[in-house]
């Protein structure tokens, strides 16, 4: 039975019906900022293609142990725990020069990479280097950047409108995958070649990254927000932080819809986090690849299955509701994790990985847009802000327990471990029940 589609003023927890809605056309503001905003993901997409080789890096080109892997992941997602703060920090600043100051503040670390010491030891980009002096400039890069995903989010709830947001969302990241595929195989060839251009690549995507965001600070947004009450105007960094973890508190013990999402996304977060290490590992040590063969599997078959699948996922994220679509995401992306356990080789991985992507192309919408489905107008920041600092607090356990299963019972445990949280997480979206206006 179709159920009529409730009036708007019947209240922000109204549910829409299933009949299949014809698709809009694009308002004039989201086409005025995409046209200004694809340059910068380009840009993004490339810079991420060369950071998304760090944690393969520094196992096989700087001589790192098992546990510096995890350890680069957890400190990786730690940071998102002082997410919170930054919600209301951000909704001080003027939007377009705030991606100025992020910009600098998080790219500029990376300019240090540049003095890390390497020195080839074998064939295929193996060698030996300064681990902590790269650590601390990921370290720094990923401390210094938290600001950006609340603020990128709180950019498109403004200009992109809800009916549209899932498609523009999937070119976003149909355009960012594009460079990702561009800067990780061009990396991999070089690194394969002399595991010494680490020191030339990182600073290079320092350039690039910084130049993305100084793109970003030309668009001009649809309303500047509200500013906050006098007396938060002259708040400290620390008492900020303070605030927004009892705002954090508020938002999870009121709204019910939004608090049983963060807790599918726990258990997504702690499958995946857990997950992330080991498929590097698993790369490095047992599978023994290359630069080259790990990233036809990385930054080829996955980021491939993406574009095929993102264009779809935006599609059925802007008709069913992200809930819906999220909670199908998860499912599918179980199965990578359950497939993993059958690789024995590099055909295997290539194939597993383009089913990671098919799915996380799913995940990706329920993660960006999740948030904003929820927030009311004016609390986009803060609800973003309360995602990502789930994330920080996963990060302290679950890195290391896919590390630990994986040392105690075998890598097939392990990633069998990750599938079943998987489902877990899927079963705890869907009780949602049918979704809010989207």
């Amino acid at each position: 039975m179709v159920r009529r589609r409730p009036a708007p003023n019947a209240g922000h927890r109204a549910y829409d019906s299933a009949v299949v809605r014809p698709r809009p056309a694009i308002p004039r503001l989201a086409a005025y900022t995409w046209s200004l905003q694809w340059p910068s993901v380009l840009l993004t997409g490339l810079t991420l293609g060369i950071l998304s080789l760090a944690p393969f890096a520094v196992k096989r080109s700087l001589g790192a142990g098992e546990a510096v892997v995890p350890l680069l992941i957890a400190c990786w997602q730690f940071v998102w725990i002082f997410a919170p703060a930054a919600g209301p920090l951000l909704a001080r600043q003027h939007p377009q020069r705030l991606w100025r100051r992020i910009g600098i503040l998080s790219h500029a670390p990376l300019f240090l990479i540049a003095l890390v010491v390497v020195t080839p030891v074998g064939a295929e980009g193996r060698g030996e280097g300064t681990l902590w002096l790269f650590f601390l400039a990921m370290l720094l890069h990923y401390a210094m950047g938290i600001a950006n995903v609340p603020h990128r989010g709180a950019m498109i709830r403004t200009n992109y409108a809800p009916t549209v947001r899932g498609r523009m969302y999937a070119w976003m990241q149909l355009v960012t995958i594009l460079g990702t595929i561009l800067a990780a195989k061009a990396c991999a060839w070089l690194l394969d070649h002399d595991p010494r251009w680490l020191r030339v690549l990182f600073p290079v995507a320092g350039v690039l990254g910084l130049t993305s965001f100084l793109l970003l600070a030309r668009i001009r947004w649809r309303r500047q927000r509200r500013q906050l009450a006098r007396p938060h105007l002259h708040e400290g960094v620390v008492a900020a932080w303070i605030s927004a973890w009892r705002e954090t508190a508020r938002i999870l013990r009121e709204d019910r819809d939004f608090r049983t999402y963060e807790i599918g996304f726990m258990a997504y977060g702690v499958g995946f986090l857990a997950s992330v290490p080991l498929l590097v590992l698993y790369a490095e040590e047992r599978l023994a690849l290359s630069y080259g063969q790990y990233t036809w599997a990385t930054a080829a078959a996955f980021p491939v299955a993406q574009i095929a699948a993102m264009a779809a996922w935006g599609r059925l994220a802007d008709r069913w509701g992200v809930v819906r679509t999220t909670a199908v995401a998860f499912l599918g992306l179980s199965a990578f994790f359950f497939s993993m356990t059958l690789v024995s080789g590099a055909a295997g991985l290539v194939v597993a990985y383009a089913i990671w992507g098919l799915a996380m192309a799913g995940v990706d919408v329920g993660w960006s847009l999740g948030p904003l489905h929820f927030a009311p107008d004016d609390q986009a920041h803060m609800y973003a802000a309360v995602h990502f600092c789930m994330v920080g607090i996963r990060s302290v356990v679950a890195p290391f327990l896919g590390f630990l299963v994986k040392s105690q019972l075998g890598f097939g445990p392990a990633f069998a471990m990750t599938g079943g949280l998987l489902v877990v997480a899927a079963l705890v979206v869907a009780s949602i029940g049918r979704r809010r206006v989207s």
